[in-house]
């Protein structure tokens, strides 16, 4: 005898599960939104003052003033302006892009490559040119040109670089397979 069997329940069905490529962008994105909650919102409201500061967050940025100077100086010479646009662009402008580009990749919408894509080159570029300045600059902003400033420096901006080029590679060849049909 056949017994009916009720439908189940839609919160009981199960999308597709993100592909490990999906998880590991919106993983990526959650580490570079915490960094920019934190450490890069915080200097963004006491850039003026960081260096009187004594407080937790004080005391980590000045981890990183040897690497860059204008992470601790006041007033806005040329060298800082260019690093306050960087950081201002990244903590507000990419942040609200990245939680949308996070809901184009859970809900799998259309924007979603294009968004990644455009964030991701904008991103990359932004530390490429951070690199690049500094470079020509015969790195300037280095209280020391020793070994362990040159690493401070080029280590803790590699996940960004990195990060965002592998995005954006990914993206990319998403479009060209969108593209080939």
């Amino acid at each position: 005898m056949l017994q009916a069997t009720a439908a189940p329940h839609p919160a009981a069905i199960s999308a597709d599960p993100l592909p490990a490529t999906d998880k590991v962008v919106i993983g990526l994105i959650v580490f570079f939104a915490a960094v920019a909650f934190t450490l890069e919102a915080y200097w963004l409201i006491f850039n003026q003052v960081v260096e009187t500061r004594a407080d937790l967050v004080a005391r980590t940025l000045a981890l990183y003033w040897p690497a860059d100077y204008t992470y601790r100086v006041g007033g806005y010479p040329v060298a800082k302006s260019f690093t306050l646009a960087l950081e201002s662009v990244n903590t507000l402008l990419t942040q609200a892009l990245s939680f949308l580009l996070i809901r184009g990749i859970v809900k799998r919408k259309a924007y979603r490559y294009p968004l990644q894509l455009t964030i991701a080159t904008y991103t990359f570029y932004g530390t490429f040119l951070y690199y690049f300045v500094a470079h020509l600059s015969g790195y300037a902003g280095f209280t020391a040109k020793d070994a362990r400033t040159y690493l401070l420096f080029y280590l803790a901006n590699l996940p960004w670089f990195a990060g965002y080029a592998w995005m954006g590679w990914v993206a990319y060849r998403a479009l060209l397979r969108q593209a080939d049909g």
